[in-house]
């Protein structure tokens, strides 16, 4: 074996063992584990020089290594080897998704909780991007004498909501003569398009009638702009606080980015055929240095995909988490086109 292939060998050791016990990995310990024949001292001098590479660390003068976050790097990008979830990891994973396959919403916030349970990290959901959504259809929906309710409908499933109230007894007619007229202007139309200036122009061409019902166009407008933004479930953040490895964190700091649907929308959008991680320092926060941000994606079609994630400290079980997450994004995407009927 070529010494540079046997320090490669030695560094996912290394890696899988420190992910396992939590413990600095020392050379005898290491050798029982090392699918090779080597000596004691040979593995203590490969260890000193992946040192040297940065890419382990000493935390004590005594105690074995520990692997940095480059080790890490390295190991994700070049050593990992794929895992699989078991079968009946696979069966309740999916049967747990398809009990709640009745609306897109419903499907994502399940899976952010049961692949917060499965992984005992934290987990995020996207909702499908809305860059491509169109509005399908627009309802309304009466709730009282001077109250109502607009629905949106959109491509990738989203339905949203908004009540108003009018000054005057709102009539059936009323309802369906509005209902017909927006869905004439807005069916197919990208959300994204459903601008202030666009109802600006709408109600100029409803004429006397934009005067009677402008809290219905307002109403109309801010459920379109509900469905223009990323939808962020997250389950599971007790998870990171019970890791040793994460006693340190900022939790404030940590719970404010969790809470904060526009800061995970941003870290969920990184686009990647397969899957992502960004280690530590790589998520650009400091108070996120001992955090590791794993994201894959779901498709329904190629109009209707989002994100999956996991949240955790960077010394998880790499392997078998992404292996999780792969198989999670591949029923979402199957659930979502089947619901939607793509």
């Amino acid at each position: 074996m070529e010494p540079t292939q046997r320090k490669m060998k030695v560094l996912e050791a290394v890696v899988e063992e420190y992910i396992k016990s939590g413990e600095p990995v020392g050379s005898k310990a290491l050798c029982d584990v090392l699918d090779f024949s080597v000596s004691s001292a040979t593995v203590r001098n490969d260890m000193a020089e992946l040192a040297n590479l940065g890419l382990l660390e000493q935390t004590h003068t005594s105690s074995g290594r520990v692997p940095t976050e480059l080790g890490y790097r390295v190991y994700i990008d070049k050593l990992m080897k794929p895992s699989e979830l078991g079968q009946r990891e696979k069966t309740a994973l999916s049967d747990t998704l398809y009990m709640s396959a009745n609306t897109p919403e419903n499907l994502l916030e399940t899976a952010a909780d049961v692949l917060s349970r499965i992984t005992g990290c934290a987990a995020a959901a996207a909702s499908p991007t809305s860059e491509k959504a169109v509005i399908k259809r627009v309802k309304f929906m009466q709730t009282g004498g001077y109250t109502a309710m607009a629905v949106l409908i959109t491509s990738t499933g989203s339905v949203k909501t908004r009540l108003f109230r009018c000054d005057f007894l709102i009539t059936q007619q009323l309802v369906e003569t509005f209902e017909k007229l927006m869905n004439e202007k807005l069916e197919n139309m990208p959300v994204t398009a459903v601008t202030p200036a666009f109802m600006q122009t709408t109600a100029v061409s409803l004429g006397e009638m934009s005067m009677i019902v402008p809290n219905m166009l307002v109403a109309v407008h801010d459920a379109a702009k509900d469905a223009s933004e990323t939808g962020v479930f997250i389950k599971g953040q007790a998870n990171l606080f019970t890791m040793p490895e994460l006693a340190s964190a900022d939790g404030k700091k940590v719970m404010e980015l969790l809470g904060h649907s526009s800061e995970l929308s941003k870290l969920l959008s990184t686009e990647n055929s397969k899957y992502d991680v960004l280690i530590g320092s790589e998520l650009h926060n400091p108070a996120l240095t001992n955090l590791s941000f794993i994201v894959t994606h779901y498709k329904a079609s190629e109009e209707c995909s989002g994100a999956l994630a996991i949240v955790g400290p960077v010394r998880m079980n790499y392997p078998k988490i992404i292996a999780a997450l792969e198989y999670a994004a591949d029923t979402v995407g199957t659930l979502l086109s089947e619901m939607l009927g793509f």
